[in-house]
C-alpha cells in the first residue's frame, strides 16, 4: 500500500475528500545510490580526460623523437609554388584594389586610343550627354512596306491592327 503524503493539518488519506488513498511511493528511489552513481560518473569522466591527455603527450613525444630530421625537408617543400591555377592569396584585398581601379576608370578622363583621338570621360558626364542628345536610332524596316505603319497584335483583331511608327 502506498504511504500518503502529509499536508499540514492532515492526519491521513481520509482527510482528502476528492481522492482518498492517492499518494506517492517514498520507497521507489534511493537518493544516496543515485547521488553516488552521479559522482562516480563524474570522477570516471575526469580520469578518462587525463588519461587521454597523457596518451597524446606520449604519442607526441614518440613521434618527435622519430622525426627529428624532417623539418629541413618541410622548409624546402614550402618554398615550391603549386602548379597553375593558384588560389588567391588575399581575395578581399585584391577585390578592394579591383573595385578602386574600376571606380578610378569610371570617374576620370583618359585616352582610350590616342592615335584615333578616342577619349574616356566620367560616367556621370556621359549619362548627362546621352540624356540631352538622346540615343541614336535607325528607321524600322517593318514600317517601310506599309507606308509608315506596322502591325501590332491585339486579341480582338487577330494581330491585324496597324499603328503609325513615329520617327
Amino acid at each position: 500500500m502506498a504511504e500518503s503524503t502529509n499536508r499540514p493539518g492532515d492526519h491521513g488519506p481520509e482527510h482528502d475528500p476528492i481522492n482518498p488513498g492517492v499518494a506517492h511511493e517514498r520507497r521507489d528511489i534511493n537518493v544516496f545510490q543515485v547521488t553516488a552513481f552521479g559522482i562516480g560518473l563524474l570522477l570516471s569522466c575526469i580520469v578518462v580526460v587525463f588519461a587521454m591527455w597523457a596518451m597524446f603527450d606520449f604519442f607526441y613525444a614518440r613521434e618527435s623523437a622519430k622525426n627529428q630530421s624532417n623539418p629541413s625537408t618541410l622548409v624546402n617543400e614550402q618554398a615550391k609554388l603549386p602548379p597553375e591555377p593558384r588560389l588567391q592569396a588575399e581575395p578581399r584585398v585584391e577585390l578592394k584594389d579591383l573595385r578602386a581601379d574600376e571606380e578610378a576608370i569610371l570617374t576620370s578622363y583618359g585616352w582610350i586610343d590616342p592615335n584615333k583621338g578616342i577619349v574616356r570621360i566620367p560616367i556621370d558626364q556621359a549619362i548627362d550627354i546621352v540624356a540631352q542628345k538622346g540615343l541614336p536610332s535607325k528607321p524600322s524596316p517593318a514600317g517601310m512596306d506599309n507606308d509608315g505603319y506596322r502591325m501590332i497584335p491585339e486579341d480582338s483583331s487577330s494581330g491585324r491592327t496597324l499603328e503609325k511608327i513615329s520617327r
